[in-house]
């Protein structure tokens, strides 16, 4: 709950310093005199953008500070996850505001705007005047009614959603399947034509080198014969002959001189080596043999390869993979098939079940919007509007398909009413705003208190077009919430007012031609005063007093 409110040169207040209590107060006072800039102040303290325009003329700064006193377990847990920590149970939120920036603190620790948005929702929550907008969008009931149950809702929108991913997930690969086959069946004459004309080009990786080699044979083939033949005529001279004598006087050389030993045995050795190596020249020698024919075959397999090279932009060992990989996709729309049927089956069970789970969800909610009509006419009842509600759900629990899947489930949910009997039920976003507006949104905020867990709510003139009996029920209905959370309502109505535990009054003086708003705690008589003031205005009489005593006993 809120304890303590200080705002110091926010606009006209200049200096404010307020401690709240428990239960239901009530901030009243003329138009103009402030009221609104204590909303605007504690919507920042709630994450609000800041103006620099709301700094009072002639000060460089604005302060708003705020102390909750935090009792819930879950909140504190919250707010511990979120690296927050407790003093005795209290937080304290700063907003400091500069001509320039606006800073945030939290605990005296500095912290973002959106660190505070994201804990605010569980402080406080702020309804005014214009807030019934929220009321009238079907697009926010869903999550109204699983605002309901939270706990239960969330574990099964968790078991959908997780449905709901595995079934793209399998859609995706289905639809890939689909297209993958449908671009083979498209291209397959186109492919099955490149694939023949590589095949029949019987690509060979290293074959361009090995081309290359022969060729410079053929084409250089009358220097090497002119080459090779000098080299026969020195391999067929006495050259061996005479190297094998000098190994046989070597050897009996070796006989009186021993250090000639290893000369004559590496004489013998090179003679064999080299009798070897003629021998097989020799045999090359005699297998030598230029044929022009042999010649045309590897230029035109030359330029064969060439053209294939420069027709599909790649090497040859390129268009031997693509030669391969065309092999695999034609052969391939076959085994696609039945992967293809595999793949629709399992997008076929991910869908059934996805939509098993969203009815799940959707028969919870049902059960929900239940018991949602019954407390919101019961609420509607007190409130002097003896209303028909209904939650309707439009999805066909019978006959669901893939467009019914969304994000949050499968239903379409609005809300009726029937607020004037033999009118007949209207959509509620059709409803007009004025005294059956604020007495809706009352309704549904006491139905939805009771799950939020937010420890103080904040009315602004909550209670506007309403009066007499109408008013009197809806300042019970406000005593009622604040049994279980606490209350601060801004009014102009003296029913509401009157019902209040306590009543602040805010009024604007000027001085030294400045204008400045104070806030001052009743006590008794100057509350009766204040609800005399609501009834007939400034300087009520004696009547008009005893009237505003008799409104507070009554309301008792």
């Amino acid at each position: 709950m809120l304890k303590r409110l200080q705002i110091s040169n926010l606009a006209i207040l200049e200096n404010v310093d307020v401690t709240f209590q428990d239960g239901f107060t009530v901030l009243s006072g003329e138009t103009g005199a402030g009221k609104s800039l204590v909303i605007d102040s504690l919507s920042l303290l709630l994450g609000t953008r800041a103006y620099s325009e709301w700094i009072r003329a002639g000060e460089e700064k604005a302060l708003v500070r705020g102390e909750f006193q935090i009792d819930s377990p879950k909140t504190k847990s919250l707010l511990s996850k979120a690296g927050i920590d407790l003093e005795n149970g209290l937080l304290v939120i700063e907003r400091i505001l500069s001509r320039t920036k606006s800073v945030v603190r939290i605990n005296g620790a500095s912290a973002s705007l959106a660190e505070l948005s994201r804990i605010a929702p569980y402080l406080a929550d702020i309804h005014s005047q214009f807030d019934f907008g929220k009321i009238l969008d079907p697009s926010n009931y869903l999550s109204m009614i699983d605002l309901v149950s939270p706990g239960k809702t969330e574990i099964l929108k968790a078991d959908y959603r997780a449905a709901l991913a595995e079934y793209r997930d399998a859609k995706e690969r289905y639809e890939s399947i689909v297209a993958r086959k449908r671009k083979i069946e498209e291209d397959r004459d186109f492919y099955a034509y490149q694939y023949g004309e590589l095949k029949a080009a019987n690509l060979v990786e290293g074959e361009e080198e090995e081309i290359q080699k022969e060729l410079s044979l053929l084409k250089n083939y009358d220097k090497i014969h002119s080459l090779a033949e000098e080299a026969r005529e020195e391999i067929e001279s006495d050259f061996l002959d005479r190297l094998y004598e000098l190994g046989k006087t070597l050897d009996k050389l070796s006989r009186f001189q021993k250090d000639l030993e290893g000369i004559q045995s590496l004489v013998d050795e090179r003679y064999y080596e080299l009798e070897d190596a003629f021998s097989t020249l020799k045999k090359k020698f005699r297998n030598m043999d230029y044929d022009p024919s042999r010649l045309d075959e590897l230029e035109q397999r030359e330029s064969d390869l060439s053209s294939l090279k420069r027709k599909y932009k790649k090497s040859i060992p390129e268009l031997i993979a693509y030669r391969d990989s065309l092999a695999e996709s034609l052969g391939e729309n076959a085994s696609l098939e039945d992967t293809l049927l595999e793949a629709q089956k399992t997008m076929e069970n991910a869908l059934q079940k996805t939509l098993e789970k969203g009815k799940d969800l959707s028969l919870y909610r049902q059960e929900l919007g239940k018991s949602i009509e019954k407390e919101i006419r019961h609420h509607l009842k007190d409130l002097l509007l003896d209303a028909a509600f209904e939650v309707r759900f439009f999805a066909d629990l019978n006959h669901l398909g893939e467009s019914d899947l969304k994000e949050d489930g499968i239903d379409a949910v609005d809300f009726y009413i029937e607020p004037n009997p033999g009118e007949g039920m209207k959509s509620l976003s059709r409803i007009a705003s004025g005294g059956e507006a604020s007495r809706i949104m009352l309704a549904f905020k006491a139905l939805f208190l009771k799950s939020s867990g937010v420890s103080t709510i904040i009315l602004d003139e909550i209670d506007t077009g309403i009066s007499g009996e109408a008013a009197s029920k809806v300042a019970s209905k406000i005593a009622e919430i604040s049994l279980s959370t606490q209350v601060i309502a801004i009014s102009h109505t003296p029913q509401v007012a009157a019902r209040s535990d306590h009543h602040l009054l805010i009024e604007k003086s000027v001085s030294k031609g400045r204008t400045s708003a104070h806030v001052k705690v009743l006590g008794h008589e100057e509350k009766i005063k204040a609800i005399a003031t609501l009834i007939a205005g400034k300087n009520p009489t004696e009547k008009q007093m005893e009237a505003a005593r008799d409104m507070v006993l009554s309301m008792r």
